[in-house]
């Protein structure tokens, strides 16, 4: 049996598991993809945690590829220079109405980050929305195991663990927007 993926998802390259964490392909430059609607309030979050190390809409250029993927927020950890590549996954999106990130349709971006040293945490846009606290603590216990700093992760320890939050297929995230699930959860960030 198959076992579903979960946010937050984690790929770590073979690289950084052998503590090497110069990253093989660096960011470029500010990129401009959509901003979606929660990841400004994730923003803030992260920077009050992470200051400095933050960086969003980084742009990283795949060998033997035209065209840039821009990660929602690269955070560099500051002993070691790992790269670590932020996604928010949301299950519609706003501006074609149609699913996305559904199971498996991010693995070919996932692998061009992890091909160049980057480490790739997903979490849900729910997620990020309804727990960004946690979320935050999920990168600090990550960078804390991966590289020893536990800066971070000292700031987070009364922090609750993140839910997890099963990724979705196509059909459920067609499910999800004939039921407004999305705005919904935007809706209580909100309020």
């Amino acid at each position: 049996m198959l076992k579903t993926a979960e946010f937050p998802i984690v790929c770590i390259p073979d690289l950084v598991k052998e503590k090497k964490f110069t990253p093989l392909i660096f960011p470029d430059g500010q990129g401009d993809a959509p901003i979606g609607v929660s990841e400004k309030l994730f923003e803030n979050v992260l920077k009050h945690y992470f200051d400095e190390i933050v960086f969003p809409q980084q742009k990283m250029l795949p060998p033997g590829h035209d065209l840039h993927y821009t990660a929602d927020f690269l955070i560099v950890e500051p002993n070691t220079g790992l790269h670590i590549d932020i996604e928010v996954d949301e299950p519609i999106s706003f501006a074609t109405g149609k699913p996305t990130h559904c199971i498996g349709e991010d693995d070919y971006r996932n692998k061009c980050f992890v091909d160049a040293n980057w480490l790739v945490i997903r979490f849900a846009e729910e997620q990020v929305s309804s727990q960004p606290e946690r979320c935050a603590r999920f990168i600090a216990g990550a960078i804390a195991q991966l590289t020893g700093n536990d800066t971070y992760r000292r700031q987070l320890l009364n922090v609750e663990k993140v839910t997890p939050l099963k990724q979705w297929s196509y059909r459920q995230a067609s499910s999800l927007k004939k039921k407004d699930y999305r705005q919904g959860y935007l809706q209580k960030r909100r309020n």
